[in-house]
């Protein structure tokens, strides 16, 4: 465990909807029900400058709250081997695609011997 402790912050409306950020050219909706698709903050300046603004723009709505999430457990997860498993697979997947496109050549090789040699049986005989 990691002796740190972390604060994250989020918007929350009068409504108790979270503030969800749409992103590009605006596609969703603003405000969700569910905290795990809120926007998070990990300093409070960015969490505050959207308050002010729905403050500002839009004084009929409300106030927004902040929230602030206190981490204090964390703990170091071994990837190791995951990634070696998953390195595996993907050697393995390569080795049978390199072995996919040899056959595919040699059985065009052999098309085109057998395209040469009738070619050639007619130009001698």
């Amino acid at each position: 465990m990691i002796g740190e402790e972390l604060e994250f912050f989020a918007v929350r409306n009068q409504e108790g909807q979270w503030f969800h950020r749409k992103g590009y050219s605006g596609y969703g909706e603003t405000w969700v029900e569910d905290v795990l698709q809120a926007r998070i903050y990990n300093k409070i300046g960015p969490a505050r400058a959207q308050v002010t603004f729905f403050a500002k723009n839009y004084p009929s709505f409300g106030i927004p709250d902040i929230v602030a999430f206190k981490v204090t457990e964390s703990y170091v997860m071994d990837e190791a081997d995951r990634v070696k498993k998953k390195m595996e697979a993907e050697e393995r997947k390569k080795k049978k695609r390199e072995v996919q496109q040899a056959e595919r050549r040699a059985a065009l090789a052999k098309i085109e011997l057998e395209k040469a040699q009738k070619e050639y049986d007619e130009a001698v005989f």
